[in-house]
Parts: structure tokens; sequence; C-alpha cells
């Protein structure tokens, strides 16, 4: 179990991260006008300035968990991540800040001026423009706290029998917003290949990062194949698919949440704290993992 601070920062930081979401949201409906966003921005900024802080106890968790597990390289990578959200949540409150005092409502309209009366707030112009930028730091905080929360999992592995064909397919069931879909073909050449002890978090992170890898690398439609090796150990290979490849068992459309140096550095690191074999091809076009 995650330790109670360790636990306490996270659901912080998750909180702070799901009040970005929703004003995301609020601003996309058009029932809610320009007073009512107006009148929104003040308390977004300050919940913007509590994720700051949160993400910041957060990030001082995970140091202290990781030094206590000996393990620096773990750390470094989840705080890498949780450094990036920071960023991104820097950046939001400034931009709604001048927002917020750019669109002050003022004194309410005249007796009289009915529905067509003056009404203070950001023009719809504007209101894109931020709907974008906060949309933009909702992404980048999702697939921020995903790989953080991903190395922290490591802390507390729980192996059990899992089948990779159903965590590839539980995985592809869940949308993400504003994310790229890749369809994967996957081919199993032995179905007791599939079958490996693991811990679903792990194993199901590293296969998301891993088609993240091979899609920044440009491979456009991976190929997924699952072998058995002679030592009974199980290989699963996510590479551009050739013409000796079986036909695909299996196609899925996957969200690709990650793939830029972060996700490498996360999925290095989950990789060797679950003790699977993770080997990169050249140019990143294909990631080999071994359990």
């Amino acid at each position: 179990m995650l330790g109670g601070r360790l636990a306490a920062a996270l659901g912080a930081a998750r909180d702070g991260a799901a009040g970005i979401e929703s004003f995301a949201h609020l601003l996309g409906s058009r029932r809610v006008g320009p007073r009512g966003v107006a009148l929104a921005l003040p308390e977004v900024c300050e919940g913007c300035a509590a994720l700051l802080a949160a993400l910041g106890s957060l990030s001082a968790a995970v140091r202290d968990g990781f030094v206590e597990a000996g393990d620096a390289a773990a750390a470094d990578a989840a705080c890498a991540a949780l450094d990036h959200a920071s960023v991104e949540v820097a950046r939001l409150t400034d931009e709604l800040s001048r927002a917020a005092a750019g669109a002050a409502p003022g004194r309410s309209a005249p007796r009289g001026a009915g529905r067509g009366g003056p009404e203070r707030g950001i023009d719809a112009r504007q209101r894109l423009a931020l709907e974008a930028s906060v949309r933009r730091a909702a992404r980048e905080l999702s697939g921020s706290l995903r790989l953080s929360e991903l190395v922290m999992a490591t802390l507390d592995l729980r192996p059990t029998p899992l089948d990779l064909i159903d965590v590839l397919r539980n995985w592809s069931a869940v949308a993400a917003d504003g994310r790229p879909v890749v369809t994967i073909s996957v081919a199993s050449s032995d179905g007791r290949a599939n079958e490996v002890d693991g811990d679903v978090r792990a194993v199901s992170g590293l296969l998301e990062l891993a088609v993240g890898m091979v899609s920044a690398a440009g491979v456009a439609s991976p190929h997924l194949s699952v072998s058995r090796l002679p030592d009974g150990r199980s290989t699963v290979r996510i590479a551009e698919q050739s013409a000796r490849d079986a036909a695909p068992a299996v196609a899925l459309d996957v969200v690709v949440r990650d793939g830029g140096e972060r996700a490498v550095a996360v999925a290095r690191v989950v990789a060797r704290r679950a003790r699977i074999e993770l080997a990169e091809g050249t140019g990143g076009r294909a990631v080999t993992m071994t359990f």
C-alpha cells in the first residue's frame, strides 16, 4: 500500500486535475454565458494554486518514498513527469489570472435592458482560445499524473496470473479526450504465451508506453506479436508489421497517451522494478518485452 503521505498528496493532485477538467467542460458548454465564465475564473485560479502546492507535496513524497526504497532513478523519472505538470499548471494559472483580470463582472445591466443588455465577460474568440489552453493543460496533467502513478505503483507490486490479450482489450476500452488513436494488430503464435505473471498496472502501463514509443518513432499501425521462448518465458514484440508476420488474431483501436522522453524513462524504470526485460530497437521503431 502507498504510504499515507503519498496517498494524500496524490489524492489532492487528482482533485486539482479534475477541477481543471471540469472547467474545460464548462467552457465548452454553450449553456454557460460569458458572465458565468467570468465568475468561475477566480475560483479556478485558486484551484490552480492549490494544485501547484499539491504537485510539490507529491513530488517530495515520491522522492522520499524511493529514497527509502533505495532507487533514486525511479524518483527522478516520476518527479520529471510531476515537474512537467507543475510547469503546465503555472502557465495556465498565469493565463487564467490575466483572463480573470480582464473579464471581471461589472455592475448589473440596467433595469429594463432585458436579455439584450450588456454582459461583461470574455468574448467568443477569447473563450475558444481559453478552452483550447485549458484542455491542453488537462491533457498534460492527465499524462503526467499517469506516468508518475505508474512509477509509484512499483512501490507496491502485486503479481497475479494475467492474460496479455485480456489486458490489451481492457486497455483499448479506455478513452482519452484529445489523444490520437492507432490501430494495433495482435498475433499470438501460442496461447500459452499469453499467460504471464505480473502486476496488471505495470504490465498494462508498459504495453501502453511501448505502443506510444514506436508510434512516436513513426510506426503508424504497430503490430504486436506474442510468442513463447524455449526457456518458457513469454515475449512481446511491438513494431511495424512485416510480410512474414502471421495474420492478426485481434485488431484493437487504442489511445496513444505518451511517447516522449519522460515516457521512455518511466518505461525503463517500471520494467526494471517489475523484473520485465525491455529492449528498444534502433530508432525506437521496435520494443520487445520479456516476462
